[in-house]
């Protein structure tokens, strides 16, 4: 499967008023593995998805990811990550080659831009409407066209929020493809709140309750821990009756 690529110790997150959103967790994601964050709405599968993105501030513990530190390493982590929001972040008005190419001005890169572009949208399927402007995109698209975005300076870890949210079935068929191709070369920490999308691709996976990890491992031996037939007669039950 791999070694380890990100550690979180005692992660912990209080907003105002005292909120505590995450309460002290702790879990390990290895290299070429895709690692689910699930839990019912509320529980803090964002909040932590933020956290590791180095997007928000935790309140107390640890993350280190590829040996870097989250204290002092940030601007390095940054570099070494994508995230692909549930929400794209793309310019409607521009083309999708001419988006690519600007988010990739952010990263320092060493080989042939062009060529590296060409070779992303081919991966995402998008080669062939390089030319087309973002705002006439389908939503299955212009998903592709962030999750190209979010890999074009080669991360180490893909971090995505609910990425199929609202796509048709083929639209996520194609996202699901996308994963298990990207998987071969990152790591890949996603939410969502698809359980045949956990567990169609999660390797190993996390259930939040309350900002606390209930359940830590194989979907399978999670669903035969909840003695329930699959992954989301146990997030219903985690809804229902808090840790169960």
């Amino acid at each position: 499967m791999g070694d380890l690529i990100i550690k979180v110790d005692n992660l912990t997150k209080v907003f105002s008023a005292g909120n505590v959103a995450v309460n002290s967790i702790s879990f390990e994601v290895l290299r070429h593995q895709v690692f689910g964050i699930l839990g019912p709405n509320g529980s803090g599968k964002t909040t932590i998805l933020r956290m590791l993105a180095t997007v928000l501030e935790p309140s107390n513990g640890s993350i280190v990811i590829d040996g870097l530190d989250y204290t002092r390493d940030q601007q390095t982590i940054r570099s070494n990550i994508g995230y692909v929001p549930q929400r794209d972040a793309l310019y409607p008005n521009l083309t999708v080659w001419e988006n690519i190419d600007v988010f990739f001005t952010a990263y320092p890169y060493n080989g042939d831009r062009k060529n590296r572009i060409e070779k992303i949208l081919k991966k995402v399927d998008l080669w062939d409407s390089r030319n087309t402007f973002v705002r006439r995109l389908s939503g299955g698209m212009a998903k592709r066209l962030s999750i190209a975005i979010a890999v074009i300076h080669d991360p180490k870890v893909i971090f995505f929020d609910e990425v199929t949210m609202g796509l048709d079935p083929v639209a996520r068929s194609n996202i699901w493809g996308l994963v298990k191709k990207l998987k071969e070369h990152s790591a890949i920490v996603m939410t969502t709140h698809y359980m045949d999308e956990a567990e169609q691709l999660c390797d190993n996976l996390i259930i939040i309750s309350e900002g606390s990890i209930i359940a830590n491992g194989k979907p399978k031996e999670i669903t035969q821990g909840f003695k329930a037939k699959n992954l989301h007669e146990v997030i219903v039950k985690v809804a229902r009756e808090g840790d169960v």
